[in-house]
């Protein structure tokens, strides 16, 4: 179980590509997953759905999660007999999480060093978010997710931002404006609440997120205060994306 359960968070976290550094924090009624990227331009809350023993009040910080990767993608690491487990050191009369180590049945051996609690709170500070009013929210198909990968990437390399905005009732996503190349996307013709079009957000990094989305459930909120919410529930967790906007 803690196997898959490193695998949901790094899928959700590292394998996004702009995601440095997580932490891991828990108690008896639940286990928590904030990330943010180097630019503060996404900040992830998640949350298991079923709290994880090991980390008790514990917190943890994942660094080097290309490291992590390799050993849950190992083939002897997988296979039926192997065994992953989280190991501790007694530290001023506490037991600390400080690893996870690797047996293949063959013999083979590996082990990850977590970010001891005092790092990670220190390199990744907790982001208190004040409560958003959410005006319009929608469940994206995988067609929304098509189109906006494909005019990406006819526009991405000039205009790499898009605009969501309301039209009697529909959304659309818009990319480039003035006299330059532009696109406009329907996306969903059917949403109660109006967007001005004011903000905008960075394509590449929605996308990333969205696309996580092909597994799992997922719904898109946005705000005329200038955010963006992206909630993908994979079946272990459920991984809340905040998006500031640009101006």
């Amino acid at each position: 179980m803690i196997k898959d359960i490193f695998k949901d968070i790094l899928r959700h976290t590292h394998a996004l590509g702009f995601i440095e550094m997580v932490k891991i924090s828990g108690d008896e009624s639940s286990t928590t997953i904030e990330a943010m990227d180097a630019d503060k331009t996404v900040i992830l809350q998640g949350k298991l759905h079923n709290p994880v023993a090991d980390f008790v009040d514990q917190t943890v910080g994942l660094s080097r999660m290309s490291v992590l990767d390799g050993y849950l993608k190992f083939p002897g690491f997988v296979d039926e007999g192997s065994e992953v487990s989280v190991e501790t050191q007694s530290r001023n009369g506490d037991d600390i999480p400080v690893q996870i180590s690797f047996k293949s049945a063959e013999g083979h051996t590996g082990s990850y060093r977590f970010m001891l609690a005092d790092v990670i709170n220190q390199q990744l500070k907790s982001v208190t978010m004040k409560e958003i009013p959410w005006d319009v929210t929608i469940v994206p198909s995988q067609k929304n997710l098509k189109d906006l990968g494909y005019f990406n990437g006819v526009l991405g390399g000039f205009e790499p931002v898009f605009s969501p905005s309301t039209e009697d009732g529909a959304l659309y996503f818009s990319i480039g404006e003035g006299a330059g190349d532009k696109g406009k996307l329907p996306i969903n013709n059917n949403v109660d609440g109006e967007l001005s079009g004011n903000w905008k957000w960075e394509i590449d990094k929605a996308l990333s997120i969205l696309r996580l989305s092909d597994s799992a459930n997922c719904t898109v909120s946005f705000a005329n205060a200038g955010a963006m919410q992206i909630v993908i529930d994979s079946g272990l967790g459920e991984y809340k994306y905040i998006l500031p906007a640009k101006s």
